[in-house]
């Protein structure tokens, strides 16, 4: 598979060695039900996603989801490896992440760069970073749905008051000489259900939102190319959008909340089933 240079600049050996590890578990499925297990999984569905765009020539499209995947794939790949682990473990109580706080009371805030393959890069504080300037705009706008004018909707909704529980967390700017975590987010209120919903959010990356969209409005381009209907399109995207990041955020957040990484991964890939479920059933 030929690996576009600048898209990925030197990280096309992350590519193919996930796309490998991809094709190699993907054999051991039937291609019925269990395959749709798998790519429940959030970098494995991106990685089949990618290759029915390619088989479709929707090659745009299909950058996007291989870009995707290169970024997230290692972070996510640590937190199977995580859940995992725990597994073995038998559940040790509290439930945590690599991160010392108790999930069962907190959750700390995602991140679209974060943990990724251009942490770095985007770290004004590493001697890696190309900008700082840009890496500092780019931080400040890597923040999560709660964040945002829907998450203070939300808060008042639930009257939601939220407390900082510190981690160990590293944010994007740590440095050994200059250490900097983040704090996880303990959201008090008397509705269980505003909990989990602030949860949802928290763990939602606006950013993360947006390159979605953005592929699926790549995507609606390509098919309405073809002479579908343009509403049609945007219609089935947008359930399926909407399926996917609020069923992952919800039930990732359920799941973290009572069984730490091994919830929280079952929780997602249940989301991403559900994705996965509604959007071949409206296309």
């Amino acid at each position: 598979m030929k690996i576009n240079p600048i898209l990925y600049e030197n990280q096309s050996d992350k590519f193919s060695e996930i796309y490998s590890d991809y094709q190699d578990i993907k054999s051991k499925f039937n291609q019925t039900q269990d395959n749709a297990a798998l790519d429940a999984i959030p970098v494995f569905g991106r990685l089949n996603n990618f290759a029915n765009q390619v088989s479709s020539r929707d090659y745009t499209t299909a950058m996007g989801l291989g870009a995707l995947a290169v970024l997230n794939g290692p972070e996510e790949l640590n937190d199977i490896f995580s859940a995992y682990n725990k597994i073995k473990k038998g559940f040790p109580k509290p439930v945590t992440f690599h991160s010392g706080y108790d999930n069962k009371y907190a959750q700390h805030p995602f991140s679209f760069f974060r943990g990724t393959i251009l942490n770095d890069y985007l770290n004004p504080n590493s001697p890696k970073c190309v900008s700082k300037t840009l890496a500092k705009w780019v931080n400040k706008r890597d923040t999560t749905l709660m964040q945002s004018n829907l998450g203070n909707i939300v808060s008042k909704i639930f009257g939601i008051e939220t407390k900082e529980v510190p981690t160990t967390i590293e944010d994007i700017t740590h440095v050994p000489e200059k250490p900097s975590y983040i704090g996880a987010k303990q959201f008090i209120t008397k509705n269980p259900a505003g909990d989990i919903i602030a949860r949802a959010l928290t763990r939602t990356p606006k950013l993360g939102v947006a390159a979605l969209g953005g592929i699926e409005a790549v995507h609606v381009a390509h098919e309405t190319s073809k002479g579908k209907n343009v509403f049609e399109e945007l219609g089935k995207s947008a359930v399926t959008l909407g399926t996917t990041l609020g069923a992952t955020g919800i039930l990732g957040a359920l799941g973290a909340k009572h069984l730490g990484p091994t919830g929280s991964l079952i929780g997602m890939a249940m989301g991403g089933a559900s994705g996965v479920l509604v959007g071949n059933a409206v296309r």
